[in-house]
């Protein structure tokens, strides 16, 4: 025997109520029917009593609007593929938004009863002038339905239009008898969602708007974007297109207030070359079964998602610098806890929830929390992210209008955002720590040290009692040695995890080896990688043993960093050139600690050259005595060079690597090192050292760093 489907007329309430998440994106819904309409405005209305109750919605456009037709064979059949077939622009050059033919059923979330009406230029079937149509809808006769037939819907015409005058079209919705009581709170949280249904970034002339309007003041009050934005200090602009950024600007724009500190302007052209190409990172199993990040190009037209205009704001709220502002702080502060995040629109209408602030669909705020510092989270930045419905069909909303389906195409969209909004975040960074050395009382990033100090000062000050001073700055002068003695120790663990990593890295990649050899019975290559080893296991030894400072030859310290890295230096083609061979100049130093901070350079050496896709790949190390009262080992390399300042680039956390991966700490442990052993930690130009004449022309002068020990005993 052969069965079908039967429908129960209930699936439209759980299409309509059920699948819709909440109001607002009920009414996103029904916003979408009008731009795909062909609308240039779109009105929601609400009607509230004289407690402020809301008593109805009318939402109105001015699109090309619906006949009797069009309302029977497309308004009313669910799930219509009368969009999803339109995968060319309609007449006004629009790419239809809604796909699934069910978001129209968004009025049932709203209220019980409907009324339509819609008039449109279009000829009826048998060539006359459409009539007004009228299309009313009571939900309440849904519940006694036992068959689709039984759900009744009126549809009438008026012969001489009430609505839609003096040829005008469009469509009409009032939607009555609430489902939902809405409160002032609410009814305020609905309409932020709806006042950010088109992009703040967006200009003025943009073909589809969004206006709100009530016969009440329940909206006064409220802040708008354009009241928000200029208390802004950080912005960002990129077009993404194709395997590139096309553009680039960020803009550091500090208040009149901080007249301490000149603004900044960063283009594409200040960029590094291999900064302007879409880079993602992904996880993947290697063949030993361990998750390990994997770099790849990302190629927006392969992808299917076309063109990405991304526009940012950072904001500032540390309060010491915040403080500066002449602006409503509380105000800011509360709309940026409201609709801080980073959007999503396509054609300049928003797709739902991205930049809600149960969304931290970027990994924002995760990142946070997983890094101690650099960088940002969603309740202190507003962005837009816009994308062109023609070019991103590789994106597809879910059924329930919660964003994105998360296939392959959106992984790839994901990964592109975050690699814009990296680049962003590296240049504010800079101007935040510019800002911090500049404004907050605490001129040095030491929190700790920083804040004992001002209690010492108030004990001084303030504690009259001579016995009870003494005995309280006691204790606080051995919390202090304590701290440093504890942060030392830290600092060399640190400098010898960093190293850790790689070496274990090599190690398996030995082993690995060792491996096939001895199943093949080759001897010879077995001896020499248990030597490769022995080596490596020596090399990394000699960084994490304890070692006191006394004279040392220079050439000892680079050549045993040199040799750390000797494999690593094969894997990645760089040839390695310098004076360390011959060099017979001696400082004072811990061995043990030197050799761990030149290993660290180098490491950023490789990485960069790595980065920067290099094919002759050339490290230089030079031993001199050309800076004074040192003698120096000086590093460069034929990389990019510096991507952020020097004097940001050796604080905590602080990186210029994409993503802004990594955690920020080798420049910043490698420069506490070498004061450590009273010596310092230099970047320079290359003007500034007089290089051998085989490094010049090699052109080995770029980011150039000088290990500089002392030549006396300090």
């Amino acid at each position: 025997m052969n069965e079908s489907f039967s429908i129960n007329p209930r699936i439209i309430a759980h299409f309509g109520e059920d699948l819709i998440k909440n109001e607002s994106i009920a009414l996103l819904e029904l916003v979408k029917n009008s731009y795909d309409a062909c609308a240039s405005k779109c009105t929601i209305d609400f009607r509230t009593d004289n407690t402020d109750k809301l008593e109805s919605l009318i939402i109105s456009d001015d699109g090309y609007g619906m006949n009797e037709m069009i309302i029977k064979t497309v308004w009313l059949v669910i799930g219509t593929d009368f969009k999803y077939k339109k995968l060319e622009p309609n007449c006004c050059g629009r790419f239809p938004l809604g796909e699934k033919g069910i978001g129209r059923l968004g009025v049932h979330k709203l209220g019980r009863k409907i009324t339509l009406i819609s008039k449109t230029n279009k000829k009826d079937e048998e060539g006359k002038d459409s009539k007004e149509v009228i299309l009313k809808i009571n939900w309440e006769t849904l519940i006694q339905a036992k068959t689709m037939d039984d759900f009744i819907v009126e549809v009438t015409e008026n012969d001489v239009p009430k609505y839609f005058t003096d040829n005008a079209t469009g469509t009409i919705i009032q939607i009555e008898e609430l489902k939902t009581t809405w409160d002032r709170r609410q009814i305020r949280e609905v309409y932020r969602n709806l006042t950010s249904l088109n992009s703040p970034f967006s200009k003025a002339n943009d073909s589809f708007n969004v206006v709100i309007n009530s016969n009440s003041d329940i909206f006064s009050g409220l802040p708008t974007f354009d009241d928000i934005k200029d208390s802004g200090l950080y912005f960002g602009h990129c077009v993404l297109k194709g395997n590139i950024i096309d553009e680039f600007k960020y803009e550091f724009r500090p208040w009149a207030s901080l007249d301490k500190i000149e603004g900044r302007v960063i283009t594409k052209n200040d960029l590094i070359t291999e900064d302007t190409y879409l880079k993602g990172s992904r996880d993947f199993i290697d063949e030993k079964g361990k998750k390990r990040k994997n770099d790849y190009d990302i190629d927006l037209v392969e992808s299917q998602i076309g063109k990405i205009e991304f526009d940012i704001v950072i904001y500032e709220t540390d309060s010491q610098i915040f403080n500066w502002t002449n602006v409503e702080k509380t105000t800011i502060r509360n709309y940026l806890k409201e609709n801080g995040g980073i959007r999503v629109y396509r054609d300049n209408v928003r797709v739902y929830d991205y930049g809600e602030k149960a969304s931290d669909w970027l990994g924002i705020d995760l990142r946070r929390v997983q890094r101690v510092g650099g960088n940002v989270s969603n309740n202190i930045l507003l962005g837009s992210i816009k994308l062109e419905r023609s070019g991103s069909f590789g994106l597809k909303e879910k059924t329930n209008r919660e964003g994105f389906i998360e296939n392959e195409s959106y992984r790839v969209f994901v990964d592109a955002v975050d690699y814009a909004l990296s680049l962003i975040v590296k240049e504010r960074n800079t101007d935040k720590s510019r800002l911090t050395t500049l404004y907050k009382k605490h001129k040095v990033v030491e929190p700790v040290l920083s804040d004992l100090s001002e209690v010492i000062e108030l004990v001084e000050n303030k504690v009259s009692i001579e016995n009870g001073r003494k005995e309280i700055l006691n204790y606080l002068f051995r919390i202090n040695d304590q701290y440093k003695e504890v942060k030392e120790v830290l600092i060399k663990s640190a400098n010898a995890g960093l190293n850790l990593s790689v070496v274990i890295h090599e190690i398996e990649k030995q082993i690995a080896a060792l491996v096939g050899f001895a199943e093949r019975g080759e001897k010879e290559h077995i001896i020499q990688i248990s030597l490769n080893l022995e080596k490596i296991v020596r090399g990394y030894s000699s960084m994490i043993r304890k070692s006191a400072i006394g004279e040392t030859r220079l050439t000892i310290i680079a050549k045993t960093a040199l040799d750390n890295y000797e494999f690593r230096f094969s894997d990645h083609t760089i040839s390695i050139f310098g004076n360390w061979k011959e060099c017979g100049l001696k400082a004072y130093l811990a061995e043990a600690e030197a050799i761990s901070v030149l290993t660290n350079l180098l490491d950023n050496s490789i990485f960069w050259l790595s980065y920067a896709r290099k094919e002759n790949r050339k490290i230089s190390i030079f031993i001199t005595d050309q800076i004074e009262n040192f003698n120096s080992i000086i590093i460069s390399d034929n990389g990019p060079g510096f991507n952020i300042p020097a004097d940001v680039a050796v604080q905590p956390f602080m990186t210029g690597k994409p993503h802004n991966i990594g955690m920020g700490l080798g420049l910043h442990v490698a420069n506490e090192m070498m004061k450590a052993m009273k010596g310092q930690l230099l970047f320079l130009d290359k003007n500034e050292i007089d290089f051998p004449q085989t490094i010049r022309e090699n052109e080995i002068d770029s980011a150039i760093i000088a290990l500089c020990f002392p030549k006396e005993k300090k």
